[in-house]
């Protein structure tokens, strides 16, 4: 399933699901959420794997770069 939430993309990405939600706020080509829940908004994973590997927080492979996660 290509669907993701916060905690999700956290884990993907090896930073807390509150980074993801600072993320979307700060970053403007952060994607759009496919669906807005009561519970919160739900990604395709596809569009955030291109999203951190263009701004460097995915490597290939599917590492994190340490040094790019926190901004």
């Amino acid at each position: 399933m290509n669907l993701v939430g916060p905690a999700e993309i956290g884990e993907l990405l090896g930073v807390d699901a509150n980074t993801i939600n600072v993320w979307k706020a700060r970053h403007q080509q952060f994607p759009s959420p496919v669906r807005r829940l009561r519970s919160g908004d739900i990604w395709d994973k596809r569009e955030v794997i291109a999203w951190a590997t263009a701004t460097g927080r995915y490597l290939a492979g599917g590492e994190t770069n340490p040094a790019s996660v926190e901004s």
